[in-house]
This record gives structure tokens, sequence and C-alpha cells, in this order.
């Protein structure tokens, strides 16, 4: 093999130098005084494999049918993937011995599944936030698996939205974490429990609910009901805030407001009900209506009412309180 203890030069017709090699500084010199430097790197078949471009300020892998698969540059930012290439970057510790033991990464980012992975090989993988100041805010542990948010200057909080939610006004929260306070702050306005009942079809939210002969629940008919047992959640513009008790996949079970606010069937041809009126279970199936009688009132009580009804029967604001 020949070698050259030199420096070699390339120039263009002006003579100026467009490549040049130096032996002295081990430095290799491509483009100015007018080419762009570029360097191309082919595979056996002639395709351009590997492009480094000096005017475009980026470098480009390409596969066998010359396609993009991965960039870097091109605006300061890094681009792999696309062309039937999952885009991958795999993170390893110093302890590694295999560059290409994919296992052996702490850190990798799968850009076919989309997932970001930490830890692993001997290391918890943790992720920190911090303030422009530099002070840690909100920290994932997965050596203790913990989440911990707020403190060193600002209060961590938590908040949940609906799907009509805007993800940015906290009012719009269905379910808020107050760090500060230490607050848990529910939307909705009743705390239900899941009981199993007779029969499902014929029962909708509002409907006074009373214990069957088996453990289910039954829809109320009868006045001054000593098994009363609730009323069933969901009704008007009220939802429950918690619900015990949920058993994933289970049958003819409903929701029943055992404490707060509710929508309620009642009827008030019994008697008018005014606000603050004690209401007991009624003959008229799933209503309640005005407790009138104190003697028979007592275990049949099943919440007092919010709103007024001076005849008929419909669906009023009741603060569930059973006694």
């Amino acid at each position: 093999m020949p070698t050259y203890n030199d420096d070699f030069a390339l120039t263009n017709g002006a003579a100026n130098v467009t490549m040049a090699l130096s032996n002295t500084t081990g430095t290799a010199t491509f483009g100015g005084n007018g080419p762009d430097g570029e360097i191309i790197l082919r595979d056996g078949s002639g395709q351009n494999r590997v492009f480094i471009d000096a005017n475009g300020q980026r470098m480009e892998l390409r596969n066998s049918g010359g396609e993009i698969i991965s960039m870097i540059g091109g605006g300061a930012n890094m681009r792999v993937g696309t062309n039937g290439q999952s885009g991958n970057a795999y993170f390893y510790p110093a302890s590694a011995t295999d560059i290409f033991n994919n296992g052996q990464a702490t850190v990798t980012i799968d850009g076919n599944g989309g997932n970001i992975f930490a830890g692993g090989q001997g290391t918890d993988g943790d992720l920190v936030l911090r303030s422009t100041t530099n002070q840690d805010r909100i920290r994932l542990d997965a050596g203790g698996g913990n989440l911990w948010m707020g403190g060193n200057g600002a209060d961590g909080d938590i908040a949940l939205f609906a799907d009509s939610g805007d993800n940015t006004t906290l009012d719009q929260a269905t379910i808020h974490l107050n760090g500060q306070s230490g607050d848990i702050i529910l939307q909705n306005a009743d705390c239900a429990e899941d009981f199993e009942v007779d029969t499902l079809e014929a029962v909708e939210p509002g409907t006074v609910m009373a214990i069957s002969d088996g453990v289910r629940l039954r829809v109320s008919d009868r006045a001054y009901d000593h098994r009363v047992a609730g009323i069933v959640a969901g009704a008007g513009h009220y939802r429950p805030g918690i619900i015990l008790g949920r058993k994933p996949g289970g049958t003819n079970q409903l929701p029943i407001a055992l404490m707060g606010r509710v929508c309620c069937k009642v009827d008030a041809d019994q008697a008018p009900i005014q606000v603050g009126d004690l209401l007991t279970t009624s003959s008229t199936p799933g209503h309640a209506m005005k407790a009138t009688d104190p003697t028979r009132a007592f275990g049949t009580v099943i919440g007092k009412a919010l709103a007024s009804l001076e005849q008929g029967q419909g669906l009023i604001s009741v603060l569930v309180t059973l006694q």
C-alpha cells in the first residue's frame, strides 16, 4: 500500500482549494471557495446510504431503496425512523458490554410504540422535572413507586378532566387534588354505593329503593318503609362524586346515593312538599313523599327536600340523610 507523507489538495479552475487532506493536522476538509462540501458513502450496488451535506447542515442515512430513515440536522433536529424503519434510541450505562444488545440499555425510546422506558439493569428509572430556577417540582421514582409533586416554592396539584374539559381551566376538573390545602375536590355531588337490584330494566335514576328479602334492592312501593335504602344516583344534573363497591363486569348493579345531593322522584299528591321537609317512602312505586306522621317517620326518612313541589309527581333535589 502506498504511503503519503505530504499534504494533498484539489483546486477548482481558479486555483482555490476545495478539498484538502492534511498529514500535519490529520484533518480532511471538503468544500469552500464556491462548492459545498459533501460526503457520500454508497453500498456495493451503488446506492447512496450515508450523505453528509455541509450546506444543508445535516447527515442522512438511507435504506437500500434510497429512502431516508434517519437524519441529524436540517434545523438542529434529529429525525429517526419512517419508510419501513422504526425510529428507536438506546442509551447504555458504562458497564454495558454489547452495544447491539438492547436488553442492556437503561433508557429506551421506542418510536414504533411511542413508549419511553427508563431503568433496569440494576438502575432505578426516575424522571425529574425542574423549574426555571432548577428546583425539583415533579419526580417519578421507579425504585419506590412514588410520585412526588410540588414543594420548593410551588404546590403540587392533580387535576382530572372529562372529555369535554379543556385541560387548562381548573374549575372544569372533575377531580382536583389540591396539594396546598390538602383538599380532594370532587365536582359531582353525592356519595353512592353499587347494589344489586331485582329488576334492572324497571329502575331509572331518581328512583327510591328498599331492601328486598335477599341482599338485592327493589323499587320501594310502601309508605313509611323501614327497609328504605337510598335513591338511585344520576338523575337530573347531579352525578355521583364517589361510588363505593363497584366491581368491573358486575351485572344488575346500580349506584345508590347514600349521602349528599341527588335528584329524587317525589309524589306531592299526599301533601305539598316545601324546602326543608323530611321525605319518606310513599305507596307510589319509586317515589318519596313528605313525612307527615312523626310516629311513623323514625327509621323511614330518606332525606330532606331542597326544592318545593305543590302537587303531582316530579323530580326535585334532595339532601340524602337516612334516619
